[in-house]
């Protein structure tokens, strides 16, 4: 009978212990859903906000940093309809029909007119290998009107 007991404890125990915690994570819940909706009242600029997250992210957020091919190309979709920002690639390395390693000096993303800039995106695109390594160099021009000159050097 005494381990009757000790299973019936044990299993109340156990039922008690979860029922505090699901409680705990529908509190949490409703408190960061309050949370969302105060900010979303108050007119923060969520779109602001997401956008330096995403340039920070693909800026590494700081100059001189390496970053792969991969990370160029991210880059250069991000930027291409974006006016206001210069990409200024250089020194590309590529891979002919031969089998030899061949140099694009620069590919520049610095038009006003979105034709220009996606046939520079477009051929940039043609060119850059996913694993060659590049220097990333950021100028900010004006940082309300949003406006940078990006330098991308191929190692």
């Amino acid at each position: 009978m005494d381990e009757d007991n000790v299973s019936k404890a044990i299993m109340i125990g156990v039922t008690t212990f979860v029922g505090i915690m699901t409680i705990s994570a529908l509190i949490l819940f409703f408190n960061s859903s309050l949370d969302v909706v105060r900010n979303a009242g108050s007119g923060k600029n969520f779109d602001t906000l997401n956008r330096v997250d995403i340039d920070s992210t693909l800026l590494m957020s700081n100059t001189n940093n390496y970053i792969k091919g991969t990370s160029v190309i991210n880059l250069l979709s991000y930027y291409e309809q974006d006016v206001n920002v210069t990409i200024n690639v250089q020194n590309i390395k590529y891979i002919d029909e031969n089998g030899n390693i061949q140099y694009i000096d620069n590919i520049d993303l610095n038009s006003q007119e979105v034709s220009v800039r996606k046939a520079a995106y477009n051929r940039a695109l043609r060119y850059i290998m996913d694993n060659q390594d590049f220097t990333i160099s950021v100028q900010e021009i004006d940082q309300d009107l949003g406006s940078m000159i990006i330098t991308i050097r191929g190692v």
